[in-house]
């Protein structure tokens, strides 16, 4: 049932004056409970939204909180879930009413325009090619399967046209399975695309002709046995990537489930939407003639027709990339964000607007630039009346969501702040006169909320268990560097902390290294929880190069990894420790990716530390432009390559393992064996070459996993990671707080 935030706060007020809020652990985020995506009806009666969480799979091998645990040896294992839920809007009084069950991935629902259906997706990750998208009844009951792609469906498919025939997905095709062969180089030594197909006379033999031998090879390679690398962009983030795929749009008959691709060649279109007559479709694309689409940057507008004729670039600004375009509701305006790409690891997404016929003289415009609105935007959308957009953009530590119009171009905040500090919008959707959103604060890691008419009110607690949890809240606090580079930061206490006593602190350093963290941030919510519950104080902040706030301090990191944020996080570390209930003899310090560099850094820069642990890092530059997908990051950032001499020094200057033999610091190494986006070896350099030097350091890696391991991975290895942390911060800090334990 829906919670009531009265009832809660009274629950939680009472629990405290009795000393019965229990505290955080490392199973608490087995329960936490999220909103993937939302929809908003067209006539803002009802909304549709997908709840992400965890269940337990095993539960005879026991919870692994240690009450009453089955004596059986076996791990106990879980699984995510993403089920459907259903919330009448126009009683206030109504909880929401979940439409899916069982061992479903459910996600991104769409009513039909008359709202009496419901498209989503169901099954695994694109990835693996096993989503499809299924139709159910508004009012609930069976749901049946649409389409059945031999590719499976993207995330994003199911949008309906507007009068509810067609569904419009989009689908990966293999490079062997289109027409014809790429306008541009295969990029393979003396080879052509597709020369070594079977036929005329061809059979793939081991011990047969050249032609029966090459076939034979590509036989082989199509089984990705071995796999065959030509191309730049070679990695995906756990797999080597095999022969090329590429994105295409289908029309499939939500009736008769009939499904038509209205796409052809060898380029990706991404991000698709009807136009509002249903006989065209926008999309984003770069079809630059000639060139491998692994050296491109960046997409236009194009638009076609449900016939799949009439194929052109529709919008487009030169040096820019416009992506997601998004047609209003009588057709002549399109919006869209958009990027400048002479500096694609420092320039803001900001909104765009174009002309949808493409007729009218001019380039598209911007309607967030600099001087209007200095930060990213995330997502956006039409508002229902279609005389404004609405949108969330990475602001000073908070995901706010925001609105402009195309006639004022001031943009005005909307939801901005939950009990006086800022929170993070990460799903939201408009309909009729409702805007529905789902909100991170301090307080809670998500609540589904509706702003009409009647204001601003919680519909949906998603974790009314935390209500029973004693948590601390962030303060906030600025720094003023020499420079005079302001860095914004926050403090969260210990829980439960008593006066004229001193506690442990850890300095949690995010990654990116655009990222930014502050009050808002879900994905950090538990950890931050969960130290605090420990006695451990943490404090976080956003040196630069961070996003939130503006061109100029996100590239103030530019040949700069190293030494200004390094001194940025210390300087804030410098001022935090000056309050009296932090014992400075007893800092820690972690963070992970771009934070698992830094974490490198400081150890071999300052030596106050106990203990430190650097997750999924890089570690040597150069190394890291050979081995992981992000690579680019290193010319953006650096200047250019690491075989180029003009830029070699920049590079070694910049990276941590350059310094190994000044890390004295206890070191915990963590890494994912399938992290590609790193890539793996640096970790192993680093902890090879402390244990050489005869340093206290270990190392962990974790099989399978990624690297978003401490996001979206195994559950298991995410409980590991969190109790394997803190573990190792206990054996260098002297913490007489009992470990919290679950009751």
């Amino acid at each position: 049932m829906r919670s009531c935030p009265a009832l809660l706060a009274l629950i939680a007020l009472v629990a405290s004056a009795h000393g019965d809020l229990q505290p955080i652990v490392t199973t608490d985020l087995l329960s936490l409970r999220t909103v993937s995506s939302i929809d908003v009806a067209p006539d803002g009666a009802r909304v549709v939204f997908a709840v992400h969480s965890i269940a337990v799979e095993n539960a005879a091998a026991g919870t692994g909180d240690g009450a009453d645990d089955d004596e059986d040896e076996t791990r106990p294992s879980y699984a995510y879930r993403s089920h459907l839920f259903l919330l009448d809007l126009l009683n206030p009084h109504s909880a929401p009413r979940q439409l899916t069950f069982g061992d479903r991935l459910d996600r991104g629902p769409r009513f039909s325009p008359d709202s009496r259906r419901i498209a989503f997706l169901r099954g695994d990750d694109e990835d693996n090619g096993g989503a499809q998208i299924w139709i159910m009844p508004a009012d609930g009951g069976e749901s049946r399967q649409l389409t059945r792609l031999k590719h499976g469906v993207t995330r994003g498919s199911g949008k309906w046209s507007n009068d509810g025939r067609w569904i419009l997905v989009r689908s990966m095709i293999p490079i062997d399975e289109l027409d014809g062969t790429p306008p541009y180089p295969a990029e393979r030594p003396a080879r052509q695309w597709l020369d070594a197909q079977p036929g005329d006379g061809v059979t793939p033999n081991a011990a047969g002709t050249r032609a029966d031998i090459r076939a034979w090879l590509a036989a082989n390679a199509a089984n990705q046995d071995p796999v065959v690398i030509s191309r730049l962009a070679f990695q995906d983030e756990r797999e080597l990537r095999g022969p090329p795929r590429f994105g295409h749009l289908f029309l499939v008959d939500s009736e008769t489930a009939d499904a038509t691709r209205i796409t052809d060649g060898f380029f990706d279109h991404e991000q698709a939407s009807f136009m509002p007559d249903g006989q065209s479709i926008v999309y984003a694309a770069n079809k630059t003639a000639g060139v491998h689409p692994d050296r491109l940057l960046g997409t236009d507008i194009w638009r076609i027709g449900i016939d799949g004729t009439g194929d052109r670039r529709l919008l487009w600004i030169d040096g820019w990339s416009l992506q997601d375009p998004m047609p209003n509701r009588d057709g002549t305006l399109i919006a869209f964000r958009s990027r400048q790409l002479d500096e694609p690891t420092y320039r803001q997404s900001r909104l765009g607007l174009g002309a949808a016929d493409g007729l009218h003289e001019g380039e598209p415009i911007v309607l967030t630039p600099e001087q209007t609105l200095d930060a990213s935007v995330r997502a956006f959308q039409w508002m229902p009346d279609q005389t404004a957009l609405l949108f969330t953009a990475a602001v000073r530590g908070g995901f706010p969501m925001l609105t402009i119009s195309p006639g004022l171009l001031e943009p005005a905040m909307l939801v901005d702040q939950r009990d006086d500090m800022t929170v993070g919008v990460h799903a939201f959707d408009a309909g009729g006169g409702a805007i529905v959103y789902a909100v991170t604060s301090p307080a809670n890691p998500c609540v589904l909320m509706v702003r009409d008419t009647r204001g601003d009110r919680m519909v949906y607690d998603l974790n009314p268990w935390v209500a029973e949890k004693r948590l601390s809240m962030p303060s906030e606090g600025w720094v003023v560097r020499p420079d005079g580079t302001r860095v914004h930061y926050w403090v969260m206490e210990p829980t439960g902390r008593k006066p004229r006593t001193r506690y442990p602190l850890a300095l949690e350093i995010h990654g990116g290294p655009a990222a930014m963290w502050g009050p808002g941030e879900l994905t950090m919510w538990h950890e931050f929880q969960l130290l605090c519950s420990w006695g451990y104080g943490v404090v976080y902040c956003n040196p630069r190069g961070s996003g939130g706030y503006g061109y100029r301090f996100q590239r103030g990191n530019y040949q700069d990894w190293g030494e200004g944020p390094a001194g940025d996080v210390l300087g804030v570390l410098d001022q935090v420790v000056l309050q009296e209930w932090i014992d400075e003899d007893r800092l820690v310090v972690t963070g992970g990716s771009y934070a698992g560099y830094l974490t490198a850094w400081i150890a071999a820069h300052d030596h106050r530390f106990k203990a430190a642990v650097a997750q999924r890092g890089v570690y040597d530059l150069a190394t890291f432009f050979g081995e992981g997908n992000a690579w680019r990051l290193v010319e953006w950032s650096m200047g250019g390559f690491p075989f180029d001499a003009r830029y070699r020094m920049i590079i070694d200057r910049n990276s941590p393992y350059t310094y190994v033999s000044n890390i004295r610091t206890p070191l915990l190494i963590m890494h994912a064996s399938n992290d590609l986006r790193t890539g793996v070896s640096q970790s192993e350099m680093l902890y090879r070459s402390l244990k050489a030097l005869g340093r206290r350091v270990e190392y962990v890696r974790y099989p399978g996993a990624g690297h978003d391991l401490s996001r979206s991975g195994e559950p298991a290895q995410r409980l590991d990671r969190l109790n394997r942390i803190i573990e190792f911060f206990e054996r260098f800090i002297d913490n007489d707080r009992p470990a919290p334990v679950a009751k």
